[in-house]
């Protein structure tokens, strides 16, 4: 029996008289990665460990788990020589044998940044950016171009990843960084035995690393870089789709996305001697998009200004007026007589005006008021008829969110909070009661012009809200109590308002986390580790591609899913906090202010890294709050 079976370290265990490990957060075919806290320096590390006994239990080939070594010493030194702010660092690396009932274990281990947040894939939209040109070159600034600013520092060292795509690609804060070297080559590293397996991911894979791997050079990482530059802007490249071709947009449109899409071509051409050289000619050419773009709104003034003239005439001023009287009048009659071919539904609600709830601020609720000396109740009713246990006031600490912004204790106040997600079958009855406001195509339901759910599998075989004979309604009884999943966060939104709640902002989930001081306190003596820090499910995304949990509106990575009432209550009764479903929640620009709600960001708990609200995923659910006010008497 092997020394060395799952898993490897223990919690509580220190390697190297240095690490204290506190869990296992990634495994794959690899090894294993643990989340550990560095004694001397007293930081948080990540531990990747690999052994010829764990490697065992995914290849029987004792050359090619020679290999896996080798690709693990060249992961260590090729991260070793870069020294970049966009390139994960690596602080140690080091053999080691744990002592077990049954004998030793010896393992190699390195030592390297803890990134607790997602990968680039999660700053992607699904559908992709086009036609949306600001949110285009709000990403490239933002993400991409700071990317390139990574592989370039790679390149200046002769050294060639192999393997660039969004998911090895980390996401500190808004900081990207680059990770997983275990495919890179460069002649000052030593050769790593070639096996006739195919290391890689084919949809960014260049067509000479296919066929070759050993040719692969820089411009096999610029053809990677080029199809994640047309993922972003098209949308994500479907499973049907065949590898190793030139990439290019679909649609233009505009100066902007004409640039791109030749900048796009050129860095995926097949040919690689047709290919873009560099990073720098990369770059050269976004920028010279995003110039193209800065310069376009003059030119389109200009455009738009001579046809404007016609309005000036007095006969096409009357004929508009004349115009919208007949369609006003037209209108009025028809919504009186009623829409043809529908029925009208009494609201089940009747108490809520659906209109105030339109016209009201999507993330403004009314406050429970209470009068000092009156104490909040432990627990409250919610409209919908959900549980809400009371957050008392305290000591929140905010994890640092990159290297610039160190943890902090921040003062939060009083809130009532969902004792469990949303569910299917709460979800269903919002949308019966808003019938008359939404309409469903190609499986979107949307109210007005918002998305407020995405049908169809949240995973195989569960398919759990579908519409039928003009209502929605759960496909089976058992997944009623299950969390709502791929409802947008204009859905989510929508149902805290209408029941008078909103969604909780990053501070107010981190509180209800635990990640926090119930009574008032010296933040001196707040110094926990945050709770966001040991979000298993993230890292287990971020530090290891071979294992893949990412956020999508496919089926592929949704959570295992069971009754919300399943996961047992925190010490404030709620149920299911940083569990298997992510949630939707808000980030406002000062987290230790509610004044500023009506300016807050839309972000998926507990990362904090803003999300498009039309957006929905098989893995994020959401829940409610609502405020407290206590008043002096």
């Amino acid at each position: 029996m092997s020394n060395c079976r799952i898993n490897i370290f223990e919690p509580g265990s220190v390697l190297s008289n240095k690490w204290v490990v506190l869990e296992l957060i990634g495994k794959g075919a690899m090894g294993e990665i643990y989340l550990a806290h560095q004694l001397n320096l007293k930081r948080d590390v990540a531990i990747k460990v690999v052994s010829e006994e764990l490697l065992k239990d995914f290849e029987d080939d004792p050359d090619e788990i020679e290999t896996a070594f080798q690709r693990f010493q060249r992961e260590v030194h090729a991260m070793a020589q870069v020294r970049h702010s966009n390139v994960l660092q690596i602080f140690d690396y080091g053999l080691a044998s744990i002592a077990r009932e049954t004998g030793d274990c010896p393992i190699e281990f390195i030592a390297m940044e803890y990134i607790p947040g997602d990968t680039l894939r999660f700053t992607m939209s699904e559908e992709g950016f086009y036609p949306e040109q600001d949110l285009t070159r709000h990403w490239l600034e933002n993400y991409f171009l700071p990317v390139l600013d990574g592989i370039e520092a790679i390149h200046d060292l002769d050294i060639v990843h192999r393997d660039i795509k969004p998911e090895n690609i980390l996401m500190d804060g808004k900081t990207p960084k680059i990770a997983d070297f275990g495919l890179a080559r460069s002649p000052r590293l030593k050769p790593v035995t070639q096996s006739m397996d195919v290391k890689g991911t084919a949809h960014y894979m260049s067509p000479e690393h296919f066929f070759d791997f050993r040719k692969a050079d820089q411009r096999a990482d610029i053809y990677s870089l080029g199809k994640i530059l047309f993922e972003a802007i098209s949308g994500k490249i479907g499973e049907g789709t065949i590898p190793f071709k030139t990439a290019g947009l679909p649609e233009t449109g505009a100066p902007f996305f004409e640039k791109l899409d030749r900048v796009i071509r050129d860095a995926t051409a097949e040919d690689r001697e047709s290919r873009l050289a560099s990073v720098d000619q990369l770059r050269k050419g976004i920028l010279g998009a995003i110039e193209a773009y800065q310069k376009a709104p003059a030119s389109e003034t200009s455009a738009e200004s001579k046809p404007a003239a016609f309005l000036h005439n007095p006969k096409w001023i009357w004929s508009g007026v004349v115009f919208a009287v007949i369609a006003v009048t037209a209108m009025t009659i028809w919504h009186l007589a009623g829409e043809p071919g529908n029925t009208y539904r009494e609201p089940m609600k009747p108490a809520i005006d659906s209109t105030a709830v339109k016209i009201a601020h999507r993330n403004e609720s009314s406050p429970i008021e209470i009068t000092a000396p009156d104490t909040p109740k432990p627990s409250i009713l919610a409209e919908d008829g959900a549980s809400m246990h009371l957050i008392p006031a305290g000591i929140v600490i905010l994890p640092e969110n990159s290297s610039s912004q160190p943890k902090r204790s921040v003062k939060a106040k009083p809130f009532y909070m969902d004792e469990t997600l949303v569910t299917n079958h709460q979800y269903v009855e919002f949308l019966n009661h808003n019938l008359s406001r939404l309409r469903v195509e190609r499986g979107v339901v949307k109210a007005e012009d918002e998305i407020w759910l995405l049908l169809g599998e949240v995973m195989e075989d569960y398919d759990p809200i579908v519409f039928q004979k003009g209502e929605f309604k759960v496909s089976k009884i058992a997944y009623a109590s299950m969390p709502a999943l791929r409802v947008t966060a204009f859905g989510a939104s929508a149902y805290a308002r209408y029941y008078n709640r909103r969604l909780p902002t990053y501070t107010e989930w981190l509180h209800a986390l635990g990640n926090g001081d119930p009574q008032p306190a010296d933040a001196s003596n707040a110094g926990h580790v945050a709770a966001l820090d040991k979000d298993t499910q993230s890292m287990h995304n971020q530090m290891h591609s071979e294992t893949n949990s990412k956020l999508s509106t496919s089926n592929s990575s949704a959570p295992k899913l069971s009754s919300v009432v399943n996961d047992p209550p925190n010490k404030y009764g709620i149920r299911g906090l940083n569990k298997k479903v992510k949630e939707w929640g808000l980030m406002v620009a000062d987290a230790t202010s509610r004044d500023n709600i009506r300016e807050a960001e839309y972000v998926v708990l507990p990362s904090i890294i803003q999300r498009f609200p039309w957006e929905g995923f098989g893995e994020v659910g959401f829940r409610c709050v609502r405020e407290i006010r206590v008043t002096a008497k």
